[in-house]
């Protein structure tokens, strides 16, 4: 595969998003063993745990915003492709162009008023209304986090996919803002299922005859 333009970066996005992913996933479980705890406590024990649900919901929020740049990475995110697989490649390498940008300015704005919010109940140490009382700007700012790195990630795909443009690499914009082809989603199913697709699996072969 031919070297493309910011691969170190890209790659280093890549590996920085998975890290959190995985982090997001784990919260996120954690969130549902909380609720299903306390609705088994609730139905066998009659006891009711304070608090389990307001937690269980800053967990989902944070392991939401920061799986959010994974998916951009990896081309998880979801689009409508019934006109797009059957335009020129150039048109789809510039509807990606347009859809990242846009993309952006959407995460801008996020992230700019999620700023402010943290911000000002940081300042003004504003506390949830519930039994914990808890700081509303200490579960926050991993959230704000999470967002910044979806916009960060946004940003370095943006412009190595506008870099692969103007060189006339379309592959290249494909590969990092285009829509997963179905091969492509199904190699990345059975990977993570640990088995090698036959395109890999020859590879050994090809090698051995050579």
């Amino acid at each position: 595969m031919p070297s493309r333009p910011l691969d170190g970066v890209w790659q280093a996005t890549a590996a920085v998003s998975r890290v959190f992913a995985w982090a997001g996933g784990a919260m996120l479980l954690l969130a549902a063993l909380l609720v299903s705890a306390e609705v088994i406590s609730r139905k066998v024990l009659t006891v009711v745990y304070s608090g389990s649900d307001e937690i269980a919901a800053y967990l989902f929020a944070v392991g939401t915003s920061w799986s959010l740049a994974h998916v951009l990475v990896t081309r998880g995110h979801v689009r409508i492709d019934a006109l797009y697989l059957h335009l020129p490649p150039r048109v789809r390498a510039s509807l990606d162009l347009v859809a990242l940008a846009v993309l952006g300015v959407v995460a801008a704005a996020m992230l700019d008023r999620s700023f402010d919010l943290v911000h000002s109940n940081y300042v003004e140490w504003n506390r949830s209304n519930t039994p914990l009382r808890t700081p509303l700007s200490l579960p926050q700012m991993p959230w704000v986090l999470g967002l910044a790195l979806f916009l960060l990630a946004i940003a370095v795909a943006l412009l190595r996919s506008a870099i692969a443009f103007a060189r006339g690499d379309l592959g290249g914009v494909a590969q990092t803002a285009g829509v997963s082809t179905q091969d492509e989603e199904i190699e990345g199913e059975l990977a993570s299922l640990g088995i090698a697709t036959g395109r890999h699996a020859a590879a050994p072969a090809e090698n051995t005859r050579r």
